[in-house]
């Protein structure tokens, strides 16, 4: 991994994953010639470009906001919080609890391509309109179907860009759950049993509890393993999953 600055030749540069060092994330680039670099989510010049090629490569996502009458507009700086904050706190999350699962378990999981997702599962999120992103209440059933998307957004963005079938399965469905309630819908050939689905969603979902947003207040630990729990009772989430969360949480999270 060679870790300089890209050319600005952005039409040259693909996204081809995100890493994480010293607990911090950071985009994978490549260019023409398959030189590697890396970027935090602060350069917003660079990612605009990118996302915008991502677009211009996939007809599917303007079709998507077209249905859903959003304006192909590139929030660069929701991406930025996104990458500093919750989708690298789920990343360590997720990594943790899948630290935490039996040995027999963990065989079910690939640990390469459940950290890249967990670091780029809310990469569609550049797409949402911020006033529905920062809406200071709860939203209505219209905005709830447009936050929805961000998951199918995400897959689309990344799928013109060689991130891994693996890893685009797990952005993409990560809000499914073992009821198949989740979103968006599931084809009939693939399950969300899925176990790193299920570690993403769960360290997904406490992430977010345990930090304020613009329409609630930050939840403890306990309120945020309560709730989750319930989903468990409910049959949504596995119980070998929610007990790592459960173990750390008591761990780290302080």
């Amino acid at each position: 991994m060679l870790l300089k600055n890209p050319k600005r030749d952005e039409k040259q540069l693909c996204l081809k994953g995100a890493v994480q060092i010293n607990h911090s994330s950071f985009f994978v680039y490549e260019d023409k010639d398959g030189r590697k670099f890396l970027k935090t989510g602060g350069d917003e010049k660079l990612h605009k470009s990118i996302v915008q090629k991502m677009i211009n490569l996939n007809p599917h996502i303007a079709r998507i906001l077209r249905r859903f009458h959003i304006k192909p507009l590139i929030d660069t700086k929701t991406l930025n919080e996104l990458t500093c904050g919750h989708m690298n706190e789920t990343c360590n999350i997720a990594i943790g609890v899948y630290s935490l699962l039996s040995g027999d378990i963990k065989e079910r999981v690939n640990p390469a391509s459940l950290k890249e997702a967990s670091m780029l599962h809310d990469l569609g999120k550049v797409l949402i309109p911020s006033k529905i992103l920062n809406k200071p209440a709860k939203l209505n059933v219209k905005e709830r179907k447009i936050m929805n998307i961000h998951s199918t957004l995400g897959y689309e963005l990344l799928k013109t860009q060689g991130v891994k079938p693996e890893v685009l399965n797990l952005i993409k469905y990560h809000h499914q759950n073992l009821q198949h309630s989740g979103y968006p819908v599931l084809p009939a050939e693939n399950t969300s049993s899925d176990l790193g689905v299920q570690i993403i969603s769960i360290a997904d979902k406490y992430s977010a509890l345990r930090e304020s947003r613009v329409y609630r207040r930050r939840l403890s630990r306990t309120e945020a393993l309560l709730i989750l729990y319930r989903e468990v009772r409910e049959g949504k989430i596995m119980p070998a999953v929610y007990n790592a969360l459960f173990k750390y949480a008591e761990m780290y999270d302080n």
